[in-house]
């Protein structure tokens, strides 16, 4: 009786819509879960995350929950997730696309999931990197390793900036650098961030992890950009 009573005076929010949870609602109401883009045939080798990083990133497979439009349902969930301390949210949504990449059965065995790392300052001024359970619930059931000390993110300007080829060098330099290269050789890495939409972030990330011997990426994120 007093959770129902706490919950009349604080009710538990849709993080797309704001409106109240009914009872059996998670984190997302069922109106706005049925309206959710969801990204379709994610396990194709036609996926958009192919196409935005081709020629940048040597892709071998990559996945994504929802489209990404401006103004639309997913900026609101990604906005709550990344502004309101929603964590709950994070691996709410891991699990989501975990058990998808379960069900496509991926042809390559992941060894060790990396999420896209916050700076300092940012994490301290937010609390929590936002794609942290989002990572930790695909590694769980993929029974990968999920590690989030070996990528680290060394400059906290945004690295969107940088979409000039040619600032390659410097991308890598100012922003990601990799700790502990000899865990990572010859492991098959997933990378997984929130949303992608020039995949620069991505592609620093990239160029840093191939100083530790990784040749190729697969890629997880919560949305991606039509």
């Amino acid at each position: 009786m007093l959770k129902d009573f706490k919950n009349f005076l604080f009710p538990k929010l849709c993080a797309c819509c704001e409106t109240a949870l009914l009872k059996d609602e998670k984190l997302i109401c069922t109106f706005c879960r049925n309206e959710l883009p969801l990204y379709p045939n994610f396990f194709d080798g036609d996926h958009d995350l192919h196409k935005i990083l081709y020629g940048r990133v040597l892709v071998n497979q990559a996945a994504s929950l929802f489209y990404f439009e401006k103004k639309g349902i997913v900026q609101n969930l990604i906005h709550d997730l990344k502004y309101k301390g929603n964590e709950g949210l994070s691996y709410h949504l891991g699990e989501w696309l975990g058990e998808l990449l379960v069900a496509s059965k991926w042809k390559i065995k992941i060894d060790v999931v990396l999420p896209v790392p916050l700076h300092k300052q940012r994490f301290r001024e937010r609390g929590y990197n936002q794609v942290e359970g989002f990572g930790k619930a695909i590694a769980k059931k993929l029974s990968a390793t999920y590690n989030d000390t070996l990528l680290k993110r060394k400059s906290n300007s945004k690295t969107q900036v940088f979409k000039n080829r040619l600032a390659r060098t410097e991308v890598v330099t100012n922003h990601f650098y990799v700790e502990g290269q000899a865990i990572l050789s010859g492991k098959a890495i997933l990378l997984v961030d929130d949303l992608v939409t020039t995949g620069a972030t991505l592609e620093a990330c990239y160029l840093a992890l191939k100083t530790a011997g990784v040749d190729s990426l697969n890629i997880a994120t919560i949305a991606v950009s039509k």
